[in-house]
C-alpha cells in the first residue's frame, strides 16, 4: 500500500469514529422530573410560606436543568394576593456517582419582580416524589 492509499484508509477511519461517536449516546439517561414531584417539593420544602395554587408544567431548557411555573401562596398571611413564581431544578451528580433534581432557586415573575426579585437563590432542596396515596 502506497503512502497516500494509507492516508485515505486513515481518513475514512477518521470520518466513521467521528460519526458513530456522535450518534453513540455519551451517557445513561437521568431520572426524569415529573410534574408531580416538582409540585410536591414546592409544596414541602417550607410548608409555613409556600402553597401552589396551580402549577402551570415544566419546561425543559437544558438535558440537565428544568423551570417550573406555578401559582403560590402564602399560608400564613391571610389576605395575601397569590403570585406566580418559576422554579428551577437541575439534575445534580452525587459524590456516589447517582444523578438526582434539585430544587435550586424558586423566584417571582411578572412586574413586582422588576422592580425588587423576590424568592430564593442557592437553594439545594432534593427533590422527592408525593406519597402514593396523593399521587392517585
Amino acid at each position: 500500500m502506497t503512502w497516500s492509499g494509507w492516508r485515505c484508509w486513515a481518513a475514512v477511519a477518521l470520518l466513521l469514529g467521528g460519526f458513530l461517536g456522535c450518534v453513540a449516546p455519551s451517557s445513561p439517561p437521568g431520572p426524569s422530573l415529573t410534574a408531580a414531584a416538582a409540585r410536591h417539593t414546592l409544596d414541602s420544602w417550607n410548608p409555613s410560606y409556600c402553597k401552589v395554587v396551580e402549577f402551570y408544567g415544566i419546561f425543559e431548557h437544558h438535558p440537565n436543568e428544568r423551570e417550573a411555573f406555578a401559582l403560590i401562596a402564602n399560608p400564613s398571611e391571610k389576605g395575601q394576593n397569590p403570585q406566580n413564581y418559576a422554579a428551577r431544578f437541575q439534575l445534580l451528580t452525587l459524590s456516589e456517582g447517582q444523578s438526582r433534581w434539585f430544587l435550586t432557586r424558586l423566584l417571582t415573575l411578572g412586574e413586582p419582580a422588576m422592580r425588587r426579585r423576590l424568592g430564593w437563590d442557592n437553594l439545594l432542596i432534593p427533590v422527592k416524589d408525593p406519597p402514593a396515596a396523593a399521587a392517585k
